[in-house]
């Protein structure tokens, strides 16, 4: 195979690859508390023997015929989250809290304490505060139980019931948001431990708000009309290539 193609083709998958993360985004914009997913990209080569960038077996193989061919090519090495804060958007539901500034609350599901910004909560069968896919949040203490009916949520997240205190919204935060990912549900892990949870500090809670998704329709869309350029010009060069390697072919060894 031509070194060129075989670096086009690659080129190829890097945006089909780009494209599939900015059609999720797009499919997001309206979830609260999404946070926009970034492709990140690598070049690799002979040179080079980097494991992070070879997870799986395609991978592997991938890179073992550039070895052979001694070129370079584009690969895609995963994806970074913008934890930048969405606007907020006043809902009117007493249900609905907003984080103004650095933090998430704290949910607890079957996998363990995980982490969200989208706060459009509601009340299970038991009565306890619990996320839009139905997981409890945590306060002082393990759920959060509203029996009443007037609920008023303070700035520091503690919640009055009929005019009763009856627990706070815990939040938290992390020194390193890189240690996040992403597992479903506006649901956030925790890969750094306990070591990299901290108080959340400066926050408040804004009750009868929602935060919105962090994505740019605009730019989005800009992003998308780029990578459909790019490709189509990836294919014009893969095109070009095919062309000249059938002429050669068809062509070398015929006597004139």
């Amino acid at each position: 195979m031509s070194f060129g193609l075989y670096t086009a083709v690659c080129g190829s998958r890097c945006q089909e690859k780009r494209l599939e993360i900015l059609s999720n985004n797009l499919a997001n914009v309206s979830t609260a508390g999404f946070k926009e997913d970034r492709p990140i990209f690598r070049v690799l080569d002979s040179g080079m023997n980097n494991p992070t960038l070879l997870t799986d077996a395609d991978a592997q193989k991938n890179f073992m015929m550039c070895q052979k061919m001694n070129i370079s090519y584009p690969a895609l090495s995963g994806s970074k989250v913008d934890f930048s804060s969405g606007q907020t958007k006043y809902t009117g539901n007493p249900l609905d809290v907003a984080i103004d500034g650095p933090g998430f609350f704290v949910v607890n599901t079957p996998r363990g304490d995980l982490y969200t910004r989208a706060g459009n909560l509601s009340l299970n069968d038991k009565k306890e505060l619990v996320t839009h896919a139905g997981y409890p949040l945590r306060g002082k203490g393990k759920h959060i139980k509203i029996e009443g009916t007037e609920v008023a949520i303070a700035k520091d997240g503690s919640i009055t019931v009929d005019g009763e205190r009856v627990d706070t919204l815990k939040a938290v935060d992390f020194k390193d948001y890189s240690s996040l990912k992403k597992v479903g549900d506006d649901l956030f892990k925790n890969m750094g431990g306990k070591q990299n949870e901290q108080k959340a500090e400066g926050v408040e809670i804004e009750q009868h708000y929602l935060e919105l998704s962090n994505i740019n329709i605009v730019k989005e869309m800009l992003k998308m009309i780029d990578v459909l350029r790019i490709y189509e010009s990836y294919q014009k060069v893969i095109k070009s290539m095919d062309e000249t390697d059938s002429r050669a072919t068809r062509d070398v060894g015929q006597v004139a």
